[in-house]
Order: structure tokens, then sequence, then C-alpha cells
């Protein structure tokens, strides 16, 4: 009788154990399907140095890719458009440096989404940050910005009729300021780093968040 009520204790336990098991996993947005030339996600990790973040490729089994990210549709403009921005840069262009991730999200609320492009490899990053592009729907160029390290912010307040942008400040060893704002003037957005308007306040919530430290970026070839 005793040996009997050891075999069911251990098969009630491990019916639990797989109920907790499969309970517990964690909820992933897999769009494997809807991509083009995928290698890996994109995920920013913080430093030990002054909280700053950098950019860096994260796990390729990550998969918790944000909606913004993931367009096949989308990486397949942004894509072409990379193809005929650096043509002739492809001969000292590695694999490594012809890969990209993107926010896709409305800056000039015109209701169409715009791309704000994270270029890669050593060829457009460098001990400073990375090359970032931002492009209207229509992949018109709307900004370059060098050296920049994420997370970048798409700020819930506009100028001109654009959202403004913060950024890392790249001053942030040398000022108490983390983050800078950039505002759309002229038809482009200014970027001019000691002009740049500091801020001392953290991000509002109601921001987009970009390459943060929280959710990956789906990463492209081009």
């Amino acid at each position: 009788m005793a040996s009997n009520l050891q075999i069911y204790f251990f098969y009630i336990t491990g019916i639990i154990s797989l109920f907790f098991l499969h309970s517990c996993k964690p909820a992933i947005n897999d769009n494997d399907n809807n991509s083009i030339d995928t290698e890996k996600g994109t995920k920013e990790s913080p430093t030990d140095t002054m909280g700053i973040l950098k950019p860096t490729l994260g796990n390729s089994e990550n998969k918790n890719y944000s909606a913004l990210t993931t367009s096949k549709e989308s990486a397949q403009k942004i894509k072409t458009f990379l193809h005929q921005k650096y043509l002739e840069d492809f001969d000292v262009l590695k694999p490594a440096d012809r890969k990209f991730s993107f926010f896709q999200t409305d800056f000039n609320n015109d209701g169409k989404d715009d791309y704000f492009v994270h270029l890669y490899g050593s060829y457009f990053c460098n001990a400073e940050g990375c090359t970032y592009l931002l492009l209207d729907n229509d992949l018109n160029e709307i900004a370059v910005f060098k050296n920049l390290y994420s997370p970048i912010y798409r700020s819930d307040k506009t100028t001109n009729g654009w959202n403004d942008i913060i950024l890392f400040s790249p001053e942030i060893l040398k000022d108490e300021h983390q983050y800078i704002n950039i505002t759309f003037k002229n038809g482009k957005y200014t970027y001019t780093p000691a002009e740049a308007e500091k801020l001392n306040f953290i991000p509002s919530q109601n921001c987009i968040v970009m390459w943060d430290n929280q959710v990956s970026a789906k990463e492209f070839s081009f």
C-alpha cells in the first residue's frame, strides 16, 4: 500500500510541475514569419559607467521584439533605401556593417509612420555611439544623427508640427544633465550638442522610447 501511495504522490507532483512550467513561460512577440533577411534582435544593455546605456547586439534567441520594429513591408522599403544610399560604399562595407533595425512611428502627425533607423558595425559605430537616420514615410531623409547612444525618445511635445526628439547628452560624463532636446526647425532636426536644450529631468512616460534596455528591435540586413 505504501508503495502505491508513493507512486501516486510522484504522479500528482509531476502533473503540477508541468503545469507551472507551462504557465510561467514569458510571453513573446515572435514575428519571425514577418521579416526579411533577419539575423537577430538588438537589445540595449546598461554599462557600469555612470549609468550610460550603450548599444550592443542582443541575444539571437531573444524574440521579445517591439511591434514597432517588425514590419516586413517597412523593412523592405528601408532596405531598398539603404542599398541606394550606400551603394558606393559596398566595397568597404563588411557583412556586419550592412545591418539595421528601425522603429516606425508618426513624427509629424500626418497619420503616416516615419522610420528611425539604427545602423550597425564598425563602419557606422565607434566608441562615441552609432549612426541613426530619420526617414519620413516617403523615405525622404529628415535627419542624420551620428555618434548617438540609445535609448532615443520621441517626445510627447512638438515643435513646428514635428515631435521633439530626446537624446542622451554627449557631454554626460562632464555634465549633470543626462538628456538633450532636439527640435524641428527650418525643415529639419537641428543637432548641435553645444547649443541643444539640456533637460534636468527624465523623459515623460508619454514618450515613445526606442532601443531601450527592456525590448529588442528586430535586426535586418541590406
